[in-house]
């Protein structure tokens, strides 16, 4: 019997041939999405998701009265989000000029 053949191949040879087989490769980490563009539904929804629990909680999470609850977050949260004000973007700070020099010399 021939050495050669009955010994595994060498761990890099064994991934060249893995690659050329088409097995799969590492894929890059997938890009997520700015939080910005989609934090506004999700911040709303994981809000009335957490009112819901409260309220489910606050009952002993008797089984039966999973919609009333979420519909009362919605309403509840909704309340909450007319009465406060809307969040005005914040203005970046104008930069004052450079006290001194005027760069003519």
């Amino acid at each position: 019997m021939n050495e050669k053949s009955s010994r595994p191949p060498p761990r890099k040879a064994a991934a060249k041939t893995a690659a050329k087989k088409g097995a799969p490769e590492k894929a890059a980490p997938a890009k997520r999405p700015p939080k910005a563009s989609t934090s506004v539904p999700a911040d709303l929804e994981s809000r009335v998701r957490m009112v819901a629990y409260l309220r489910a909680e606050r009952r002993g999470f008797a089984p039966g009265y999973e919609i009333e609850d979420w519909l009362a977050a919605e309403a509840e949260v909704s309340a909450r989000q007319q009465a406060e004000p809307a969040a005005q973007p914040r203005k970046s700070a104008a930069r004052k000029p450079r006290v001194g020099g005027t760069g003519t010399g």
